[in-house]
């Protein structure tokens, strides 16, 4: 009726009028959105196994040699295995090329970022390596897009916790069924006692994933479904945790099933957001305090160190070299690439001989691309968790979170384990998906805000000049 009432009056009541763009579970889309069209089944499919083999997962099944010649050059196996995925991901994606670039390059912080990446070549001490890293990378990048894009956020959360569950469960599996083998519990070293590591090659990285499982779980149990179900997951990744011995991944786990619940009421009370943010500083304050003041305490009971097993004198070190090299860094991926050279030194300085990485992601990120490669992503994180907040306030559901705590998750846990722009890994898709997922999200919230206003206010007007009709 025009928003005429009965009398044919033009109501001009603004609250009867719906300026708040509808959204989904899973984002904000439009009625016939066609990025909203569920995949199939095999597209699915091919997206799991991406994700599954990213995480790093049954790289000690593949053939060739392991360890730190892994790290450098890659297996040939691995190399062929991922060069077909890739393939693939090129024939699914091939007439929405133009699209991706286009969303890729309004994400500009992070097409600069890449470009550094490239253009450190240039100067790296190992040039080859960094290009042949770089096209991985850009790869991987892509198909971080196609993640971001192609599914929302509901249907991302749910595939990449199919993915992790795949690995978990086959972790667990290879634990119990090959106990006395060595294929999925072994030391780190002859001091230490045998940890689960499962399909994965190292304890800290089954942790690290367990985590990021408990978090999607603690997502689910929000959402009010199966909610039993849910709680033994979590309660059982629990156990799993603790068997890997990795005692950062064990400190994550309590604070992540801490913290969630006040970003979720952080979400769903916008009139209590001052208070909450207030609360969650000054607990996180008080802890610090007391962290700091109890750290050789602290540490011992979580059978650590205070050095935290050499951490503190790798990061030492690692200052130590960014200062021959503060603003270029040595080229992407070139430090840890020889047994010669700076690494060769590092190692034997720190002794960690087989380690390839300084076990923080913003040193390594600035011994590979110097403090401008550190500030333009510090950049592109920060726009990346802002935008994360805003949508957290307009999709309410638990899946609204999502970017928010993944964003979180992973800067925590590059504090003491992995770092940034990995190639073939499950991190910097994830990264990438959030990026440009968000961004396009909110792209079509603002889009469909101003439509509305606009056919509103077009209604309004036409309601205004219609001639009042007299009584009867």
């Amino acid at each position: 009726m025009d928003n005429a009432t009965h009398s044919g009056v033009p109501d001009t009541n603004l609250h009867a009028v719906r300026l708040v763009p509808r959204t989904s579970i899973g984002g904000i889309l439009p009625a016939g959105d066609k990025v909203g069209v569920n995949a199939s089944f095999s597209e699915q499919f091919f997206t799991v196994c991406v994700l599954v083999f990213s995480t790093g997962a049954f790289v000690s099944l593949f053939p060739g040699e392991h360890g730190l010649e892994y790290d450098e050059q890659g297996l040939l196996f691995a190399q062929i295995l991922w060069s077909l995925l890739y393939l693939a991901m090129l024939f699914l994606v091939r007439k929405r090329i133009v699209e991706f670039a286009h969303l890729m390059w309004q994400n500009k912080p992070l097409v600069v970022l890449l470009s550094w990446a490239g253009i450190s070549a240039v100067w790296s001490i190992a040039s080859q390596t960094t290009i042949r890293h770089f096209v991985a990378l850009l790869f991987t990048s892509l198909f971080g897009i196609y993640f971001g894009v192609r599914y929302d956020l509901r249907q991302q959360v749910r595939l990449v916790s199919v993915a992790l569950g795949i690995v978990i469960v086959a972790s667990v599996l290879v634990c119990l069924v090959f106990p006395e083998s060595g294929v999925g519990i072994s030391p780190d070293s002859p001091l230490e006692e045998p940890a689960w590591h499962g399909v994965l090659t190292h304890k800290n990285s089954l942790g690290a994933l367990a985590v990021l499982a408990t978090i999607i779980l603690v997502l689910y149990f929000f959402k009010r479904v199966h909610r039993p179900i849910v709680v033994i997951g979590i309660v059982l990744l629990f156990f799993v945790v603790v068997l890997t011995e990795a005692k950062t991944s064990l400190v994550y786990f309590v604070i992540g099933i801490v913290t969630i619940p006040f970003v979720r009421a952080f979400q769903r009370n916008p009139s209590m957001r001052r208070k909450i943010v207030t609360y969650a500083i000054l607990i996180a304050a008080g802890l610090t305090m007391w962290i700091q003041n109890n750290w050789e305490n602290f540490t011992y009971s979580l059978g650590k160190d205070p050095g935290l097993t050499g951490r503190v004198m790798l990061w030492g070190l690692a200052v130590e070299w960014i200062r021959q090299r503060p603003l270029l860094g040595f080229g992407l991926d070139a430090f840890w690439t020889s047994y010669y050279g700076p690494a060769a030194d590092f190692r034997n300085a720190s002794h960690w001989f087989i380690g390839a990485t300084a076990q923080n992601g913003f040193l390594d990120l600035c011994l590979d691309l110097g403090l401008i490669g550190v500030l333009l992503f510090v950049v592109s994180f920060a726009i990346t968790y802002r935008q994360g907040l805003k949508l957290a306030k307009i999709v309410k559901s638990p899946e609204g979170l999502w970017p928010v705590v993944f964003l979180t998750f992973l800067f925590v846990y590059s504090l003491t384990e992995f770092g940034f722009l990995s190639r073939n890994n499950l991190y910097w898709i994830l990264y990438i998906s959030i990026g440009i997922g968000v961004q396009s999200l909110l792209g079509k919230s603002a889009s469909i805000m101003n439509t509305t206003l606009e056919s509103s206010t077009a209604r309004l007007a036409r309601g205004a000049m219609t001639p009042r009709l007299p009584a009867e």
